[in-house]
């Protein structure tokens, strides 16, 4: 069976190549040439047309007499030969004139649909589907087409045949799973990845060695398929027939990696078990709080001692280190690990409070001092709790409409990158992107916050924006107030000793305030820096951070540079600004919401034809 169709590039792993050379598609180095191209076809049979998608030419030998259901001497069909080359006139034509849908054919014994999915045609496999192909045929290696679009690593293919009906946990003739086979073939993160998003079923084990997934991933050596499927929960304690586990089988194959990786998943899941631990577990947020408000507090403590040996506090401070360091190893867990920047500027404010009130307030007893610093402290507190429990946009599907929406975009030929998510499976709205941190599509995504530990997004940017601003007064006044302290309680100025005798001296005044001073410091320059960006993107560009750093890079490799000020959401400096804060100034400015989870693509087009006509 030989063909003019080059074979996709991609398919690195052995089975991908195995399987070219034995369906006889070795993937020439040639290109087709299109039919514009090729000038004298008059003479060709009817096969090499098909293989061209010369639909005239086709169409002539038909009507002269030749039968579509015909087998070439290898007992392929013509339209066999159209789903390979992704010929869909073709494969209307053929079944208009009898063809059969399911005809089985060529060395493998495989229907059009089969090979469709092996090339991957997505289009080509929605027609033949359309006309009848069932998918669950199977072929002569023993796999259908669910089994086939996972070994070539077609993932829409896959998404399309799941959310058309067919079974994520379908067996081949030897009960392998689809998860089986992608564990096992196919080293890498997919389609492992993907298959696990369809919720298979983790713990099945095949007929003939009874192995699971995690058995097959371990013997093959493929590590990121391991990483996986534990952290999908598969069970270690399965055995197959010859009563193994997967650390048997990693023992057993030496691979010290695995090995490990297996090890150190069955020491974390038996500790678990304990019930001290899962006491902690359920008070570890607050634990962890306590604990950085604690290490703040130790190091300013220890900074702040009456000795005067720095050895003394130099070893302390590196004892506190030491013992953050294991705590943070022993105790906290992944949830709490990418909460602790948030919980470490939590802790930093508070501390800033409590400096303010201890070291700051007998001297600054003044109400235009005192009245601004807590209001500013107060709203700090409040909008970084807006900003951390408000919903930033998450956009969220239930499992039907998820396989809907996989079913429409892919019979619209949209199932792609731009239009689709393939880590949420859900279809992505206008300005929004997936935040790998938070794993979830984010409408109209800024930027994912360590210091407020969440997706900004269209639900909670305006009150990033008041938080940073709230920020930036309340250390701003925290500055003010240091250097107010400094005159005061200091014996010391620069015009006086230098800058090395004020520097000296200060230090040795109130080494706390110095430290709490530079925390300050780090705080302030952030929230800044960062509110003055945040403005300038919103009232006189109308992106968001993410959409302004797109267009940059865009710019950077592109002829065609695009103004970053002539973005389709750029209404105007003031329009921008209350559209953001939904701010109508008592009915003078008319605000335009926009629910940004529900907006997509097309709908934007069509909002902007009509914008046009009606001007």
């Amino acid at each position: 069976m030989s063909s003019p169709c080059k074979l996709p590039h991609g398919h690195s792993h052995q089975h991908s190549h195995h399987h070219a050379g034995q369906h006889g598609v070795p993937g020439e180095d040639k290109a087709v040439p299109s039919q514009q191209e090729v000038e004298d076809y008059s003479s060709w049979d009817i096969v090499k047309a098909t293989q061209h998608g010369l639909l005239d030419r086709c169409r002539e030998l038909v009507e002269a007499g030749y039968d579509v259901r015909q087998p070439d001497s290898e007992n392929v069909t013509l339209l066999h030969w159209a789903a390979i080359n992704n010929r869909q006139e073709l494969v209307r034509y053929f079944i208009s004139k009898g063809a059969v849908v399911d005809q089985l054919g060529g060395t493998l014994n495989s229907t059009p649909l089969h090979w469709a999915v092996r090339q991957g045609h997505l289009q080509t496999v929605i027609l033949l589907m359309k006309f009848g192909g069932e998918p669950s045929l199977i072929d002569g290696e023993g796999y259908n087409s669910v089994h086939l679009a996972v070994l070539f690593q077609h993932m829409p293919i896959i998404a399309y045949l799941i959310a058309k009906g067919e079974s994520i946990d379908v067996a081949d003739m030897n009960g392998m799973t689809p998860l089986m086979l992608s564990a096992q073939k196919i080293i890498g993160m997919e389609p492992t990845n993907f298959l696990l998003k369809l919720n298979p079923s983790l713990n099945l084990a095949d007929k003939v060695h009874r192995n699971t997934a995690l058995h097959w991933a371990v013997l093959s050596g493929n590590v990121n398929a391991v990483d996986l499927l534990l952290e999908a929960g598969c069970s270690l304690d399965m055995e197959n027939s010859k009563g193994e586990t997967p650390l048997d089988i990693g023992q057993q194959t030496r691979n010290r990696l695995i090995v490990h990786i297996l090890m150190s998943e069955a020491k974390t899941r038996a500790s678990k078990n304990s019930r001290a631990l899962k006491t902690l577990q359920k008070y570890e947020i607050s634990l962890v709080v306590l604990v950085c408000l604690s290490l703040l507090g130790g190091v300013g403590y220890i900074l702040n001692m009456n000795t005067d040996s720095w050895l003394v506090k130099g070893t302390l401070l590196a004892l506190v280190t030491a013992g953050s360091q294991l705590f943070t190893r022993r105790v906290v867990g992944p949830n709490s690990q990418k909460h602790l920047p948030a919980i470490f500027f939590i802790s930093s404010v508070f501390w800033m409070f409590m400096t303010w009130f201890i070291c700051f307030l007998p001297d600054l007893a003044r109400a235009t001092v005192q009245i601004p610093f807590v209001l500013s402290a107060f709203l700090v507190f409040y909008y970084f709790y807006k900003t951390w429990r408000t919903d930033p946009g998450y956009v969220r599907s239930s499992e039907e409409e998820r396989k809907q929406t996989i079913i429409t975009l892919a019979e619209a030929g949209c199932l792609d990158a731009r239009l689709f998510c393939t880590s949420c499976l859900v279809k992505k709205p206008l300005r929004s992107m997936h935040c790998h941190a938070c794993d979830s599509c984010v409408a109209k995504f800024d930027q994912h916050c360590i210091w407020t530990g969440r997706c900004i997004g269209a639900g909670n940017h305006h009150y990033f924006v008041l938080f940073l601003c709230a920020m930036a007064v309340m250390g701003h006044w925290m500055i003010y107030a240091s250097s107010l302290f400094w005159v005061s309680q200091c014996s010391t100025n620069v015009q006086k000793d230098g800058i090395g005798g004020f520097l000296a001296e200060i230090v040795a005044c109130s080494p706390w305030v110095l430290y709490i001073f530079l925390l300050v410091c780090s705080l302030t320059v952030w929230s800044t820096l960062m509110l003055i960006l945040q403005i300038y993107q919103i009232a006189f560009l109308g992106l968001t951070s993410q959409e302004r750093f797109n267009l940059q890079m865009q710019n950077r490799f592109s002829k065609h540079k695009v103004s970053l000020r002539k973005s389709p959401f750029n209404r105007g400096c003031i329009q921008n600004l209350a559209d953001f804060f939904r701010c109508q100034c008592f009915g003078l400015i008319k605000t335009n919401p926009v629910d940004w989870t529900k907006q997509y693509h097309g709908m934007f087009q069509m909002a902007k034809m009509r914008d046009a006509e009606s001007v």
